[in-house]
């Protein structure tokens, strides 16, 4: 352990705390890349605990009891929730049988916060001493069309209200939102933490042409099996949309040259990427 271990550590309350039992894989997002998809075909596997909430913000709210999203002071609060109720495990071995004649006997543990594909390096560190074998999951976007797709959703959607083209262009000229758009940076800095072979990247087109094929890939990648009847409810249905509404054109050509660099890194990695890249 670190001489001088960073927040994630200092979370720890005690020596005991069962770091045994911290998640084996994280869906990093990041935001509007399909997340909240992948989260609904994880949850309805019968060998994968994912957590009950599609997010838990804890690596992004540590000791910070201000923040909106802080919910576990500790690590060791952080890894009880993950724990089935008795009526939980009951309504997963119903629907497990139900659709897949399987009892629920989860061999992984999930969890999806999109928010993890920009902690700082300090927390990354922290997670490599807590899980060495972690498996990682990104899914790749348009730097464009996730913007947009981002900007509308805090914007729009959840406010209610209009936002003019100055507005969405404040939003995405943020350093954190040009971060979430730097995958190429975001891959490196997870991958210097993991062991070879523990992170899986794949374009989120694949949502719309070829999704049961993602998932396939993705249950391949966490060495669960692809049950032989899968729920199909969740494969073929768009997650969390925001209005399709077109971005206009001067508005497009704005966000081009704002994320020139980084549409540049984002084409480069998916022509080494193709449909699925483990590394």
């Amino acid at each position: 352990m670190k001489s001088k271990p960073s927040r994630a550590l200092r979370a720890i309350p005690t020596k005991n705390t069962p770091c045994s039992a911290f998640p084996d894989f994280f869906c990093i997002g990041p935001q509007r890349t399909g997340s909240t998809w992948l989260h609904a075909n994880l949850v309805k596997h019968p060998e994968i605990l994912m957590h009950r909430d599609k997010e838990t913000f804890f690596l992004c709210t540590l000791g910070d009891t201000t923040a909106p999203r802080f919910r576990y002071p500790t690590l060791e609060d952080y890894l009880d929730s993950f724990r089935d109720s008795t009526w939980e495990k009951i309504l997963k071995n119903y629907h497990a049988l139900r659709r897949c004649g399987r009892f629920y006997r989860p061999q992984v543990v999930g969890e999806s916060t999109a928010s993890y594909c920009v902690l700082a390096d300090e927390i990354l560190q922290d997670v490599r001493e807590l899980r060495p074998d972690l498996k990682v999951i990104m899914l790749l976007r348009h730097p464009v069309e996730r913007a947009w797709s981002h900007a509308n959703k805090d914007l729009v959607r959840d406010t209610g209200r209009k936002a003019s083209e100055a507005d969405y262009l404040e939003f995405c000229s943020r350093a954190d939102q040009v971060a979430r758009a730097d995958y190429a940076g975001i891959a490196e800095r997870w991958k210097s933490i993991l062991q070879p072979g523990r992170m899986l990247l794949a374009p989120s087109t694949r949502i719309e042409s070829d999704p049961e094929g993602l998932i396939q890939d993705v249950l391949r990648f966490l060495g669960v099996s692809f049950p032989d009847a899968p729920s199909r409810r969740h494969v073929r249905t768009r997650q969390n949309p925001t209005a399709g509404l077109a971005i206009p054109p001067g508005l497009h050509r704005e966000l081009e040259n704002l994320l020139a660099r980084e549409i540049a890194s984002f084409e480069s990695l998916c022509s080494r990427v193709g449909n699925c890249l483990v590394e």
